[in-house]
Parts: structure tokens; sequence; C-alpha cells
């Protein structure tokens, strides 16, 4: 895996609708607080001007973007660099799994409680046919936690955590967790820090960069 259709098919797989102008834009007038899950705007190219995509969004503090190649500049713009990431990828896997899937309002609470989303997780994705919750456990109760999310042909994989176990048993467990729920759908996701390499040791590859950019607060007066 990692040749340029797989690529092509990872990285936009948040914005498949609007793929005209390759960039994909929440509606103005719509930006959620600063924890929201969602940035503005995401780039589905990657020969995107800066100009075209700020000038596609709601300017001032708190504004985002998701750079999906790595191509723009946009501190030149005013923006700080949240993070660069990396796109992973990841083939179905057959193998049995022991996780389960979140079903009411209380295990979801006990869950985003494990992974520290606060309330940026909503109980209304508990009725989606898109997105399961997947949970481990152990003796000590909930021990790992992810989100999957189907679009089209791949699943996206995010929110990871780990409680009472290591990240690598964590992710190691994932495609078998992912693949009982969504068979035979395509892994992929971004991660940076401890969690990339945690995903990489679990098999899962490497396919480029990503960065996300971060309109800063206005100064105090």
């Amino acid at each position: 895996m990692g040749g340029p259709q797989q690529r092509e098919l990872v990285r936009p797989r948040l914005s498949v609708a609007r793929d005209r102008d390759k960039l994909w834009t929440r509606s103005l007038g719509h930006r959620r607080a600063s924890a929201k899950p969602y940035p503005d705007a995401v780039t589905l190219g990657e020969r995107l001007h800066e100009e075209d995509v700020l000038s596609a969004i709601a300017p001032g503090p708190g504004a985002s973007v998701k750079d999906s190649y790595a191509t723009l500049d946009l501190a030149r713009h005013g923006f700080d660099e949240l993070f660069e990431a990396r796109w992973i990828t990841h083939d179905p896997s057959p193998a049995q799994s022991d996780w389960t899937v979140v079903q009411t309002t209380e295990e979801l609470v006990e869950w985003t409680d494990a992974a520290d989303q606060g309330n940026t997780l909503t109980p209304d994705l508990l009725q989606s046919a898109e997105v399961r919750f997947l949970a481990a456990q152990d003796q000590h109760g909930l021990s790992a936690g992810a989100v999957a999310n189907l679009t089209g042909p791949v699943v996206g994989v995010s929110n990871v955590f780990a409680t009472t176990i290591g990240e690598d048993e964590a992710w190691a467990a994932i495609p078998a967790a992912v693949n009982a729920v969504f068979p035979a759908a395509v892994l992929v996701g971004y991660e940076h820090g401890s969690d990339l390499r945690a995903a990489i040791a679990a098999g899962f590859s490497d396919l480029g960069p990503l960065r996300v950019w971060l309109a800063p607060p206005t100064p105090a007066v």
C-alpha cells in the first residue's frame, strides 16, 4: 500500500462532498467552539493557493484549516501551525476481536471520560450508521477505545486512547475491531507523536504529511 491511488483515496476521506474546487468548507456562520472536531476548511488537492483557501472561510480568531497535503504556508497569513501529522492506513484484518461497541448514553459518558473528550462527542452519534465507538475492557474496566467512521470505501480511525494497556497493544487490536463492525473496509487516519509510533509498530503504513493551521485568538488589550 501507499501508492498514488491509495494516497488519493485516503486524504480526501472526510470530504467526499463538494470536491469540485478541491476544497471542502463548512458553511459560514456555523463555526463551533475551539474544541470542534472539524476545521473550517479541508484541502482536497495539493495545488491550491493560500489566498483561495482563506477567502472561502470565515476569517478571524479560531479559524482553522486542515492542509491535507502539507503544501500551504499559512504562517505568513497570521496562522499558527497547530500540529503536523502523518496519514496512515491499514488493510482490513480478518482476525477475531473482543472489542465491543458502545451502545448507550451511559456507556458513551464513560468512554468520553476515559478518552478525555469532554462534550465534543455527543450521544446523537450513537444513532449514526456510519459511526461506531469501539471499546476494550479488562479486569479494571475500560482499557482502550477508538472511533470508527465509515466514509465510502474506507473507515476513518480517530480518538484512539489507552488507559490500563499500552498504546502499542491498543493500536495492534484496532484493525480487527474495526473489521468486526465495518467488514472489508480499508482503515485510514492521521496521527503524530507516540500514537503515530504505535500505529506504525502495529503495521499501519505512512502515506505522507498533513498540517492543521489555526488563527490565534485576539490578544487581550
